[in-house]
């Protein structure tokens, strides 16, 4: 049993008997799997000793799980009377109780009580400490800051606590009334009398019923309970296939080094790193289907729509193939036939579910041209945080901003837009709270997906638009709405629908995506950038929830800030960019692909300039890493041309060296392993275990001593830094993969594998091959 009072199974509880031993409390619990309690760990209490405002009242357990018994309470015997006896004793004590056992030192530390004062929180005008906040009226008998702290909360109908989690174990128990508990996925009811575990960082929340409730909540903090919250399963949802989602480039110019250093870089750097630990993975990329930045873009170059997009699509697929990006699928913007059914599929589906309305607002209209400017042709101040945004998404804030919304529009030339009535259709997010509200609540999403989430259920959930009058775009089937077309929103959902048909036709099984068995579909982790985050984090989960498709809601959410070049932010429109077919197209890509892992703007923003680049590109790629890999190869190089022999003497430097190996290796593994992995820090890493090589190195190259036992020391350091090499070879793939296969194929191997890390270097046959002391490069 963990600290505390209850197993944390997830079943309810109802004691109907003694409750002081163990033989009693096993026979009186019972499953219920009925209902929307039936994952809950909900406990009921009956007490004739301790009564608050007429209704139940239960003491808690101290801070380490045992019950506070009354002095002299050691046991019950049988009958009804023992059994009463027994639940006085146990699992309730009256605040007279509690005041006699104040004594008690456990209790003295840190917790104080006005044990002789009856508490009414229904009656505010008494003597005691109370705080209201949003229908909330609290005391706390018990502070927080002591071993066990505990709070007595009146809720007012439809008053509801903020969704948070903690360290402490906590216990609530519903005295009167009954309240709805939003925890983690789950929602269920806690009635008056039942009583339920928290356990540390679930996330919850507390919302009264129409009734109103009284409760109490007790909590300590646990330490096996905390550590055993914070350790996670690496094998939960790792037999499944991956599918990883980065965000589409919008096709309105070529891709520069900013969009490579975000989604698109970093999906094959993720791909490369579940590769090596054996499970099969998809990578889907493409551009985007329909924007008006894509317009806009082909009108200033004299270029139709798909003409422009095809052109830069393919630049695009030439900037991820020289930076060795692979794609298992990728979609272009032009969509075929089946991609226009997926997406009149899944508008369909939302019309059933009743989530699309017809609304009416005043857009900016341009008199000259006599033509509404929507989207990313009109331009003011965001709604929301009153920065400079499009018609579409805000680039301060990742709003989704409606154009009838902007403040002061204008359209591309700055003039000043009148407003005309615009009938549109609308995907309403609303009726979807509950569900973002429980995607919001995934142990595995990052406190930016989560806060962005929660953010926007406080605030409310808007409905987005989905149709405009544009000229490109899949036609809309509905009567008045003919010279419409989708907009971007809805076309998000259906190309990740795209790609498991696809997965289904490589595997040689196909089906249409509402026939894949839901067991059967991958495992979703997206990509995005911080500016994209409302269409990522509201309307691609929510439109999954609508279709039922919860196994496909996105397990890993990698949001990445911004790279600025020169202090300023990329622009295409500007030409303030450096391109990546330009810098890519004299030099291999390694090096840029190393530089930008390593400044990855993943919690802030990051800056790249030209000078720090060759800078590190000189001190790091053409000078520290080389010579470690010659000296390296040139150890191994004096005791052999073909078989790697078996070691000899070993000497302090070589265990030393040997365990630096070990503990690279071990935190390579780690980084691996983990749900999000750090490829900062990761390349931090490699920088310095480089270092640490080129310095063994150049100790066991300069060694004076006798031949033979020279000789003998020479086979140790060359096995040495076979098993550092290899250590280098797996930490370097997702990074830099043409590298880490060149030393990988010097030592007669293959693709670096995470097993590599398993195997017995000391002992292992190991073949060299003609190139080994090519230096690996």
């Amino acid at each position: 049993m963990r600290d505390g009072l209850f197993k944390p199974s997830p079943s309810i509880i109802l004691p109907t008997a003694a409750t002081a031993n163990g033989r009693c409390r096993r026979r009186c619990r019972r499953v219920l799997r009925s209902g929307t309690r039936s994952d809950a760990r909900i406990v009921f209490h009956r007490s004739e000793t301790s009564r608050f405002l007429g209704e139940p009242l239960f003491w808690p357990s101290g801070p380490n799980g045992a019950h506070t018994r009354r002095s002299g309470r050691t046991g019950c015997g049988g009958g009804e009377g023992a059994a009463r006896r027994a639940r006085a004793s146990t699992c309730s004590r009256s605040p007279r109780d509690l005041a006699s056992g104040m004594a008690n030192r456990k209790f003295e530390s840190g917790n104080e009580m006005m044990c002789s004062q009856v508490i009414d929180l229904k009656n505010e005008t008494r003597a005691v400490p109370i705080s209201i906040e949003g229908g909330i009226v609290m005391h706390d008998p018990f502070p927080e800051g002591g071993d066990v702290s505990i709070r007595l909360l009146k809720l007012s109908p439809g008053a509801t606590t903020c969704r948070h989690n903690h360290t402490e174990v906590e216990f609530w128990t519903v005295i009167s009334g009954g309240v709805r508990i939003h925890l983690d996925e789950k929602t269920f009811l806690l009635l008056g009398g039942e009583s339920i575990r928290m356990d540390p960082l679930s996330r919850h929340r507390i919302e009264a019923l129409d009734s109103g409730a009284v409760m109490q909540t007790v909590w300590w903090h646990s330490r096996a309970a905390f550590e055993e919250a914070t350790s996670t399963n690496e094998a939960i949802g790792k037999s499944r296939p991956l599918l990883l989602v980065p965000a589409m480039l919008t096709p309105n110019g070529n891709m520069h080094i900013g969009h490579a250093s975000g989604p698109f870089l970093y999906a094959d750097v993720l791909r490369r790193i579940a590769e090596t630990g054996g499970r099969e993975v998809f990578v889907l990329q493409g551009t985007h289907g329909h924007l008006e930045h894509i317009a806009i873009a082909a009108d200033a170059a004299g270029l139709e729509y798909y003409q422009l997009a095809e052109k830069n699509t393919a630049s695009f697929q030439e900037a991820l193939h020289r930076l060795n990006a692979v794609s298992d699928i990728f979609l272009g913007t032009k969509p075929d036939r089946r991609g226009k059914a997926v997406v009149l599929e899944v508008f369909k589906r939302l019309c059933s579910k009743g989530l699309i309305a017809e609304r009416e607002h005043l857009v900016p209209y341009d008199v000259q041209s006599g033509r509404f400017k929507v989207d990313a042709f009109v331009h003011g101040k965001c709604p929301y945080c009153g920065g400079y945004s499009s018609g579409h998404e805000c680039e301060d804030c990742g709003a989704l901003v409606l154009d009838a919304e902007l403040q002061d529009p204008v359209d591309l030339d700055g003039r000043s837009l009148e407003r005309r009535p615009l009938k549109r259709l609308f995907l309403n997010l609303a009726p979807l709270h509950d569900a973002l509200e429980s995607f919001a609540s995934r142990n595995f999403l990052p406190i930016y997906a989560k806060l962005y989430v929660e953010s926007w259920l406080s605030r409310g959930l808007p409905a987005v638009c989905i149709s405009n009058p544009n000229r490109e775009g899949i036609r809309i089937p509905i009567p008045g709405f003919e010279c419409q077309r989708f907009t971007i929103t809805m076309e998000h959902v259906p190309r990740h629908l795209l790609a498991l048909e696809t997965i289904r036709e490589k595997s040689g099984c196909p089906a249409f995506w509402y026939q894949i068995p839901r067991d059967e579909m991958p495992e979703l982790d997206i990509l995005f950038g911080a500016d994209n985050a409302f269409g990522r984090l509201l309307v691609i989960p929510g439109v999954l929830s609508a279709l039922d498709l919860h196994e496909m809601l996105p397990r890993r959410i990698f949001v990445n800030q911004m790279l600025t070049l020169e202090g300023r932010k990329f622009s295409t429109s500007r030409n303030h960019a450096i391109w990546v077919n330009d810098i890519a197209a004299e030099e291999t890509a390694e090096p840029l692909r190393f530089y930008l892992c390593r400044c990855r703007p993943d919690g802030s923003v990051e800056d790249f300039s030209m000078g720090a680049y060759e800078s590190w590109k000189r001190d790091f790629w053409d000078g520290r890493l080389s010579r470690s890999v010659a000296k390296a190869n040139e150890v191994i190089g004096r005791v052999a041309t073909d078989e790697l022999p078996c070691p000899g003497q070993w000497s302090a430097t070589d265990i030393a060296f040997l365990a630096d190996c070990r503990r690279f290796n071990a935190e390579v593994r780690a980084r691996f392993e983990a749900d999000y992995p750090d490829v900062r820090q990761l390349t931090r890493a490699i920088e310095a275990f480089v270092d640490a090589i080129d310095r063994y190195s150049c100790s066991v190259l300069q060694v004076p001593a006798a031949p033979k036992v020279k000789e003998a020391l020479a086979r140790t350091a060359a096995r040495a830094v076979t098993f550092a090499l290899v250590g280098l070879c797996v930490a370097t793939y997702p990074v830099v993969p043409d590298f880490a296969i060149s030393i990988a194929r010097s030592l007669g191997l293959e693709v670096p594998k995470l097993s590599w890390f398993d195997r017995d270097w000391m002992a292992e046959p190991v073949r060299l091959s003609a190139s080994h002391d090519a230096g690996g490069r």
